[in-house]
């Protein structure tokens, strides 16, 4: 008789262009349907939805009242439907990703009967930028919501940190596992970036107000009042896009800022860039960034969190503070000006990077060993 397959739910908010999203589209492809029965629930919106409907293996169910903003009505109308549908199909392992769906998902799964929860953080949601009172109550539902978790997987060195300096949980309960991208298809970017000298830099980022972009378009600004040869590409999108537009207008940047949108193909990006500029202003660890180290692209970034679990300074690129944009000019007018020597110093620190480590096939394999171990069936 054969073996009976574990039945896991995912849930999730949106199906953007993000990292926990592509995180969780690597988990959906790369596990065996054999072994697992998948289902996935998840709000109506966002640009990936289509590459998750084309999973045949992978039930979807999309509830358009999950939702990422604070809303009583459709957070309880969210919770009812996650309850009722948990309750109905009696899953073993509920896995639940992004904060708010991670606390109604949770919280439903528990009171549904289920106690093999899991929850991957993708960068905590309490930080130093939150009103006081928001900050406090947000650490306290991942405090409460903690204790009916069985495991808490972390994406950075700074959120192992964080989750056992505010007490949110044991050593025991919480894993770090880095996230991990397509090796392949990057190291050939890699190799065919020698000796090229391109000028474009680029960021690649969801357009909310965590990602900084306001500060990218400042560094630009200052920037090309010495070369006005430079270009600028925003590979994105979001609720912001309308007031980034609008500041690019204001900032008369239009020939030199290109707004690309959400890229399904970041490959020639990476081709072309002298820079990858991260401007965020908290942050897990960002996918892009691993794919722009992977591709040896010179990169600026902030010194927030899990950022720094791969970017060395004076190794990868130079690390500045957030929210501010002069040291990000000044980082990029240092790279640019001697492209060659920074070129050099990028090589020598990629050719003793272990890609295996970075790769998605080993974070695959670390989630699925949480999922067979330390569980109840």
């Amino acid at each position: 008789m054969p073996n009976k397959r574990i039945k896991i739910l995912f849930i999730i908010t949106y199906l953007e262009l993000g990292g926990a999203q592509k995180q969780l589209l690597s988990i959906l492809k790369t596990l065996s349907p054999h072994k697992y029965s998948l289902t996935l629930c998840a709000g109506g919106k966002g640009y990936l939805k289509s590459k998750f409907l084309n999973l045949p293996w992978v039930r979807i169910k999309l509830f358009p009242s999950l939702v990422r903003e604070v809303n009583p009505f459709l957070d309880l109308a969210a919770f009812l439907k996650l309850f009722f549908f948990i309750k109905k199909n009696k899953f073993d392992i509920i896995h639940t990703h992004s904060p708010k769906a991670s606390i109604l998902g949770r919280w439903a799964a528990y009171l549904a009967g289920v106690r093999n929860i899991i929850y991957t953080v993708h960068g905590w949601p309490f930080h130093k930028f939150l009103k006081p009172l928001t900050y406090y109550l947000y650490l306290f539902l991942e405090r409460v919501t903690a204790k009916i978790t069985k495991k808490i997987i972390v994406v950075s060195y700074a959120d192992l940190a964080q989750a056992l300096r505010k007490k949110i949980c044991h050593r025991d309960k919480v894993s770090l596992i880095h996230y991990g991208v397509e090796i392949e298809k990057f190291d050939k970017v890699y190799k065919e970036r020698e000796g090229k000298i391109p000028s474009t830099i680029i960021t690649i980022s969801c357009l909310k107000p965590q990602k900084g972009i306001f500060y990218f378009l400042q560094t630009a600004k200052a920037l090309l009042k010495d070369n006005l040869q430079l270009n600028f590409i925003i590979a994105g999108d979001g609720y912001l896009r309308k007031q980034i537009e609008k500041e690019i207008k204001l900032m008369k940047l239009e020939d030199n800022v290109r707004l690309a949108g959400w890229v399904d193909d970041i490959i020639p990006l990476f081709k072309q860039a002298s820079i990858f500029v991260l401007t965020s202003l908290w942050e897990g660890l960002p996918l892009s960034l691993i794919e722009a180290v992977i591709s040896g692209v010179p990169v600026v970034v902030t010194n927030t969190q899990g950022l720094l679990d791969i970017v060395g300074h004076g190794k990868q690129g130079i690390v500045v503070n957030a929210g501010n944009p002069i040291e990000t000019e000044r980082a990029c007018r240092e790279i640019l000006k001697d492209y060659q020597r920074w070129s050099r110093i990028i090589r020598a620190n990629r050719d003793r990077l272990d890609l295996s480590y970075w790769s998605d096939k080993r974070m695959v394999k670390e989630v699925e060993n949480i999922m067979g171990s330390d569980l109840e069936m």
